[in-house]
């Protein structure tokens, strides 16, 4: 088991932490496997900084502080196990195992983020999803 300690773009932030985006897009650069632990820091993109939240419930950016959220990886599933799956329970990959059953919820939420990153729905290859849930 290892820990990776990745950045989390605060847009996505406090979706991760309440565990509403149960999942992690990444290039598989890390050879990412069940059981690892992501350590996920919060980041500013925009400022291209690390961030934490203050009372006040906003973000801020000052050097390395940054809000972390440790996650165990429950499943991963590969670029083209994601692309060319066959026809499966409401049209989801049945290697993807999510913490509750939204699946539906969580297949529109994916199929955005890809658009936000990739603009298109398609993962590229290289890259993974990453089922993940928080962990104390």
């Amino acid at each position: 088991m290892k820990t990776h300690e990745l950045k989390l773009d605060i847009k996505y932030f406090d979706d991760v932490k309440s565990g509403k985006k149960n999942f992690e897009i990444r290039k598989n650069d890390r050879d990412f496997q069940v059981g690892d632990i992501l350590e996920l820091k919060a980041w500013d993109n925009s400022l291209w900084q690390y961030a934490f939240k203050k009372k006040d419930g906003k973000w801020h950016s000052y050097g390395r502080l940054a809000d972390t959220i440790k996650a165990k990886i429950l499943n991963v599933v590969l670029a083209d196990e994601y692309n060319n799956f066959q026809e499966s329970v409401n049209g989801i990959p049945q290697s993807i195992k999510w913490a509750n059953s939204y699946q539906e919820t969580y297949i529109k939420t994916i199929k955005g983020v890809l658009k936000d990153y990739f603009s298109n729905d398609r993962l590229p290859d290289g890259y993974v999803i990453l089922g993940i849930e928080v962990v104390k």
